[in-house]
């Protein structure tokens, strides 16, 4: 679920919460990853019509999860905060 707000024409905010159930880590269901929530969070700024520039935080909260596994001994854990900065441009 992801939510945006624009408090101008420039400024905007979004909140995004990720919810992924527990899963089998593989085909024989003896391991189990536990379900887990992660909130991310975000903020644009339009720099002219064409050009914007945006901050991404992932995982807010800074909590450990488990995002996937290959086998039952080749389990994925989730990034810790992480910050991205983007910039983008349309023609």
């Amino acid at each position: 679920m992801w939510n945006r707000y624009d408090f101008t024409e420039n400024w905007g905010v979004g909140l995004g919460v990720i919810y992924q159930d527990e899963m089998y880590a593989s085909i024989d269901n003896t391991v189990t990853l536990p379900s887990f929530t992660r909130v991310d969070a975000a903020a644009y700024f339009a720099i002219t019509k064409q050009l914007h520039v945006q901050l991404n935080v992932e995982n807010l909260l800074d909590r450990e999860y488990f995002l996937t596994a290959h086998n039952n001994n080749n389990i994925t854990p989730g990034a810790p905060l992480t910050f991205k900065v983007g910039l983008n441009g349309t023609f």
